[in-house]
């Protein structure tokens, strides 16, 4: 996967498409959110507008979707080294996931005057990017891609945890 760390978020294309699985990318969503519920995660995660599909160059189909995350510990939310940490666990772990030509994850540090909903000053913002050579594919890829990013988030909460918990001996 193609993980960059950016700055400032891009410009969305305008959607032309519904995705081309609609249950198949609910099903991962729920998925994706009820591993973010459970106890194994140490974040919160909230959906950014809806899954867009649109033509990309060469003929290609691009799906992509993205969504917010901050710490569930309230203490934890305006920690702005404990969110770099989170960017560079993920960016250590997605970066050899999939392949770099057909996913993408975008990793933005948000703050509250970016965006009024988040409480407690910062957020990482995941934008994540699948292309494919129909909807249809496209739609499957962005799925499994969400699968890797759940994965990396579950060991990234691990990880934090132990930081922390070495922190506080």
């Amino acid at each position: 996967m193609r993980v960059e760390v950016v700055e400032s978020m891009a410009e969305r294309r305008a959607a032309e498409w519904k995705p081309g699985d609609e249950a198949l990318v609910k099903l991962a969503l729920q998925s994706f959110q009820s591993a973010m519920h459970g106890d194994a995660s140490f974040f919160d995660s909230r959906r950014t507008g809806n899954l867009e599909v649109a033509a990309g160059e060469e003929g290609r189909t691009i799906c992509g979707g993205g969504f917010l995350l901050t710490f569930r510990e309230k203490e934890f939310g305006s920690n702005r080294g404990l969110h770099f940490q989170l960017i560079q666990k993920l960016f250590e772990l997605l970066k050899n996931a999939g392949s770099a030509e057909m996913l993408a994850a975008r990793l933005y540090l948000i703050t509250e005057k970016q965006d009024e909903t988040v409480e407690g000053g910062l957020a990482v913002r995941v934008d994540l990017e699948a292309v494919g050579d129909s909807n249809e594919q496209a739609t499957l890829r962005w799925g499994l891609g969400l699968a890797h990013v759940q994965q990396a988030l579950l060991f990234s909460s691990r990880y934090l945890r132990q930081k922390i918990s070495q922190k506080s001996r």
